[in-house]
């Protein structure tokens, strides 16, 4: 069990970059054409990951970034590198502010706010800089950025409740047990 953990996260990062597929193709049809919804479930996953299961020497969040993040930017977008570098980058801003903080539901759920806003903020301004779009922040603030974190964060309270206790038993296993 110990040396699946790993290829675990790994499938379950697959099954919800799938996911957040899926869902876009959902709410396309449900929402009119002003409002856009961005789904970061892989990164939620990520956040947690990164809470309750990595000790100060792994890196298993930002390796599982890149590689899916890297994914997302393939299948979904058309610049390779922005999620990349947004989830990579707020990955590991979370990472250093969980070396004060104590793993908790109170605090997942700020860092989970925290990530959300920072990522969609960070790939909103790198769509500007290289052109992609030419949105103005008032638009995308209440168009984009404030369904998305209603929807993600209510998603976050999902992957939550799946996944906090289990990845804090597949840090002890993973990281304490000697079998």
């Amino acid at each position: 069990m110990k040396n699946m953990i790993p290829f675990l996260l790994a499938i379950i990062c697959f099954l919800l970059v799938i996911l957040e597929g899926t869902f876009s193709l959902i709410y396309m049809s449900m929402f009119d054409g002003n409002s856009m919804i961005v789904s970061h479930f892989m990164f939620v996953f990520l956040i947690y990951v990164t809470i309750y299961f990595e000790k100060s020497t792994t890196f298993y969040a930002i390796a599982l970034s890149i590689l899916f993040s890297f994914i997302v930017d393939i299948v979904y977008t058309d610049i390779i590198g922005v999620y990349v570098f947004a989830y990579t980058v707020v990955l590991y801003g979370i990472r250093v502010f969980m070396k004060v903080l104590q793993s908790n539901f109170f605090i997942a759920m700020i860092m989970t706010i925290f990530g959300i806003v920072a990522a969609d903020i960070l790939i909103f301004l790198l769509y500007n800089i290289i052109q992609v779009h030419q949105l103005s922040w008032d638009f995308y603030l209440l168009n984009r950025l404030i369904p998305s974190l209603i929807w993600n964060v209510i998603i976050s309270l999902i992957i939550y409740i799946c996944f906090a206790k289990r990845l804090e038993k597949w840090s002890i296993i993973k990281f304490e047990h000697n079998d």
